[in-house]
């Protein structure tokens, strides 16, 4: 190595020799001989060690604040490199015996190690023990994580799925996740919580929170996902009217309903089917959501005879129930029971049903029964005593012949006929009446 040396003119053997032992020396030494004559006197020092702050870490700039050690001769100058991770020989320098740098170019992210010399101005020596400094810098990347969840299958437009919910995770970042933790039990989740690794399986209703670190450490805030899942269909029945009842008019119809699952009852349809005929909805929907439901019936105008009653029950999460069917019969006219035969001038009993709410005396009008030729008219009655829509009432044909017996009940306008009777003349002795070609 080149070592350079001053030796003035007039030198003594003695000051040479302080030369040549000093230039032996090592590259970091210093040397001076001062000497006019044979006497000189040669002096050695070495560099040490500079003191070094750092200030302003950012992603792009590390500042170097540099003094000159504490013993030995003064620097004149400093240099410093970046010894990991990425090598630089010099990343700045300081020209002086005290001043600061910045390293422009420092990696983001990572910790950058340095090594600081000491140098004297107008030669290449340096301190032989450079000061190492280490500094963590930042990432240039100050934004966390973005994490979206997705259920399969989706929920339904209410927020509610009818079978258990596969849950994924996807997280996304300029320098890469680290990792996302995730809790099913609506806590907050750590990076001590699981690990999402691939999808997993939710069956009952809960709160999934989750949230992402990038690689540079970044976090977001924990996120949610409300998963709802109902997996027990809906219940309900028919409580009225009752089984077998006769209905006529207008007609309640009402029954319970309930959902044990968590999403509740979303509404009720009450359905009717005449004989075997198709099912078809009776009036619309119920959405109240309630424990209890009703609707009305309107039976006028249909044929009478049997009918069987029934609801569909859905629940938030779409599960469908379909209850107990109910059997009614509707009779909106009055049931007109005859025998079918009987003798002019002989009483025969004639038997009238109507709804089981009718009771008591009723008034009615009695038609059918034809009058004699002679105008002897049937003797009929104006009234019949109901029991629970049942009343018996007794007729008197006068002239032979098929006839029917038509009543009338008054007050609701209720009518019916019953089949043809057979009237047959009156024994003889007895007078009676036949129609005449």
């Amino acid at each position: 190595m080149n070592r350079p040396v001053l030796v003035r003119r007039g030198l003594t053997a003695l000051a040479v020799a302080a030369v040549a032992a000093v230039v032996a020396g090592p590259a970091w030494a210093t040397f001076s001989v001062l000497s006019t004559n044979a006497s000189g006197v040669a002096g050695v020092g070495v560099l040490g060690t500079p003191v070094v702050t750092t200030s302003g870490v950012t992603a792009t700039s590390v500042t170097f604040t540099i003094a000159p050690p504490t013993s030995g001769p003064t620097p004149t100058a400093y240099r410093v490199a970046r010894t990991a991770p990425t090598a630089a020989a010099s990343v700045c320098t300081v020209t002086g015996s005290t001043g600061a740098c910045t390293d422009t170019q420092p990696v983001a992210g990572r910790t950058n190690t340095y090594a600081v010399y000491a140098a004297l101005s107008g030669s290449t020596w340096e301190s032989p023990a450079p000061l190492p400094v280490t500094v963590t810098v930042p990432s240039a990347d100050t934004t966390a994580p973005v994490t979206t969840a997705s259920a399969s299958p989706a929920a339904n437009a209410a927020g509610w799925n009818r079978s258990s919910v596969t849950v994924t995770l996807s997280a996304t970042d300029a320098s890469g996740i680290s990792g996302t933790y995730y809790t099913t039990d609506g806590s907050t989740p750590t990076t001590g919580s699981t690990a999402f690794t691939a999808p997993f399986t939710v069956s009952t209703s809960t709160t999934v929170r989750y949230f992402s670190v990038d690689t540079v450490g970044n976090a977001e805030a924990p996120r949610s996902l409300a998963v709802k899942v109902d997996t027990v269909a809906p219940t309900g029945a028919v409580t009225a009217p009752a089984s077998a009842a006769v209905v006529s008019g207008t007609v309640t119809v009402s029954g319970t309903s309930a959902d044990t699952g968590g999403s509740g009852v979303a509404s009720v349809q009450p359905q009717v089917q005449q004989g075997s005929g198709d099912w078809s909805d009776l009036g619309g929907a119920i959405t109240t959501g309630a424990s209890t439901w009703s609707t009305s019936w309107v039976t006028t105008g249909l044929a009478d005879g049997a009918f069987t009653l029934r609801a569909i029950v859905t629940d938030v999460a779409g599960s469908t129930t379909t209850t107990a069917t109910r059997s009614v019969t509707v009779q909106n006219g009055l049931v007109v029971t005859a025998p079918s035969t009987a003798v002019a001038g002989t009483a025969f009993a004639v038997t009238i049903r109507t709804l089981t709410s009718v009771t008591g005396s009723q008034p009615i009008t009695v038609t059918g029964l034809d009058s004699s030729p002679n105008g002897t008219a049937p003797t009929v009655p104006t009234s019949a005593t109901f029991t629970a829509g049942v009343a018996t009432i007794s007729v008197t044909p006068t002239k032979a012949g098929a006839q029917t017996v038509t009543v009338r009940t008054t007050v609701d306008s209720r009518q019916g006929t019953s089949g043809s009777v057979v009237v047959a003349p009156k024994a003889q002795g007895q007078l009676y009446f036949t129609s005449c070609s």
